[in-house]
């Protein structure tokens, strides 16, 4: 019995001796995790554009206190808006061309002709108001000067292609509608020709609203454009005398 303790105590022994001998393990390094990986922030959205490619700085009529801009064919005469008509018509007669639009030209010679009558009662009434309208003044010449500015109202060239197609109807269904009754055509026609430059100066001030909001939130400090005050250029159209 005390032979086997012998011989166990020699074991441990010699197990002892050779863990002694055996070389220290070397600790284990963990590397470290790679650091996050960041994605770069999207792109800004496209600066904002002016609709149908118009310039970048335009004057707008602003908004009158019923809602609707105060275009030049606002708040006039019931012989005022005859005669605009009239206005509107020659400006397409004039400035649009091709083998369509072509055809508003000799539609708007029949149409003075067809409604010559109605046309010069307007006009020689039109002249009264301004004469009392504007007294110790030269009531005719304020007209003209009027009549010049809405002939380039008319000829504003963003929206020459929609303004052409509707001036060719226009000038179309005027031919087909019997004399007594162009007055109240003439009112509505007016209306909806004006009505492609009030859409158009609606988009533009949307416009301007977006630009000073990308500007806020994307532009550089040092880049950030102010919206500009509207300033609205358009070509002088040629423009025949008052009387045509």
């Amino acid at each position: 019995m005390r032979r086997g303790y012998k011989d166990l105590a020699a074991i441990v022994f010699a197990v002892a001796v050779v863990s002694s001998c055996a070389p220290v393990p070397k600790p284990v390094v963990i590397a470290p995790p790679p650091p996050p990986v960041v994605a770069p922030p999207p792109p800004p959205p496209v600066m904002p554009r002016p609709p149908r490619g118009a310039a970048t700085t335009m004057k707008i009529p602003s908004v009158g206190p019923d809602g609707v801009r105060m275009t030049p064919n606002r708040g006039l005469s019931r012989d005022e808006q005859i005669w605009h008509f009239r206005s509107a018509l020659n400006v397409a007669a004039l400035n649009c061309q091709g083998p369509v639009w072509g055809q508003i030209a000799t539609h708007y010679n029949k149409f003075i002709l067809t409604h010559k009558v109605q046309l010069s009662k307007s006009s020689k009434a039109v002249d009264r108001e301004y004469i009392a309208r504007f007294p110790g003044q030269n009531g005719l010449r304020v007209r003209d000067t009027k009549l010049t500015d809405l002939y380039n109202y008319f000829a504003l060239p963003p929206i020459r292609s929609e303004y052409c197609d509707a001036a060719l109807r226009k000038v179309t269904e005027a031919n087909m509608v019997p004399q007594a009754a162009l007055p109240e055509y003439a009112i509505g026609g007016l209306s909806d020709l004006d009505g492609i430059f009030i859409r158009f100066f609606d988009s533009y001030a949307q416009y301007e609203r977006d630009l000073a909001d990308w500007n806020m939130k994307y532009a550089p400090a040092a880049a950030i454009m102010s919206t500009p005050d509207p300033v609205m250029s358009s070509p002088a159209a040629s423009q025949p005398s008052a009387a045509q």
